[in-house]
């Protein structure tokens, strides 16, 4: 694995592009903090120094078709997902499109930036932040967690805190989840099995809860209602959600948003 570790940074997925030509694909930046690290829809990261990861792979997914691109994103949130249930923690969730939580708390975002070259992928960058060892969240957070926190919780009391983990020995072992997912895409932008795991994971999938209609979707105010979700629409990953008058209705990201 060629991995880049640096002390401080403003962004590793900047980190990526600035290295893009020379870069090989499966390269990897990772820093113990960032300046200026980048989630969804456009908010900021927060992570406290050292003790998290913070990372991000160049991907070089030579012939993947735009219209594919997904694959990636459930590589990777799916290669999270292992890990941590590799650690003995139930209740790991991905919530569409690719954050991962532990039962109702975020454990892990990411971010994917893709160029393209004609109808297929040049580069995808997937910036990943995926707390460790952080105990203490801003209070501006509204469900955080991390591993540590997690694991806590699977050991008596008397054996709590457990000691912090080395974040420098876990992130090859994030990487191979992932890497292992994404060697598999065949020709046909597919991963064997993928789809089906992905949706086995979906927070919420099955469960009557509150969501919001964006103005993305809306084009004007935002409507709250409950609905049930069934699953991704594998042509398009739309989330697909069922109100409860009956309809079925498809989300692109950023048309609708979970109420937690």
């Amino acid at each position: 694995m060629n991995i880049h570790w640096e002390n401080m940074t403003d962004s590793t997925n900047l980190d990526a592009w600035r290295g893009r030509e020379a870069a090989e694909d499966m390269e990897v930046w990772c820093a113990e903090f960032q300046t200026a690290g980048r989630g969804q829809r456009g908010n900021r990261w927060e992570s406290a120094r050292g003790e998290n990861l913070m990372f991000s792979i160049l991907f070089k997914p030579l012939g993947l078709r735009a219209a594919d691109q997904f694959v990636l994103s459930q590589a990777c949130a799916v290669g999270i997902a292992r890990y941590l249930q590799g650690k003995g923690l139930d209740g790991v969730r991905v919530k569409w499109p690719n954050d991962v939580y532990i039962s109702d708390r975020k454990v892990c975002g990411m971010l994917l930036e893709n160029t393209l070259k004609g109808d297929t992928l040049a580069v995808s960058i997937a910036g990943i932040g995926l707390n460790i060892n952080q105990r203490v969240f801003s209070p501006e957070l509204p469900n955080p967690t991390s591993l540590l926190l997690a694991l806590d919780e699977t050991v008596p009391e008397e054996k709590r805190p457990l000691p912090p983990l080395d974040p420098h020995a876990e992130l090859p072992q994030v990487l191979e989840e992932i890497f292992s997912l994404y060697r598999a895409i065949g020709k046909d932008g597919r991963v064997p099995g993928l789809d089906e795991e992905y949706e086995a994971l979906l927070y919420r999938r099955g469960v009557l809860s509150e969501f919001e209609e964006t103005e993305y979707f809306t084009g004007g105010t935002p409507v709250r209602f409950r609905g049930t979700i069934l699953g991704v629409e594998r042509k398009t990953a739309r989330l697909v959600v069922v109100h409860e008058d009956g309809r079925g209705v498809k989300y692109y990201f950023k048309e609708i948003r979970y109420v937690l």
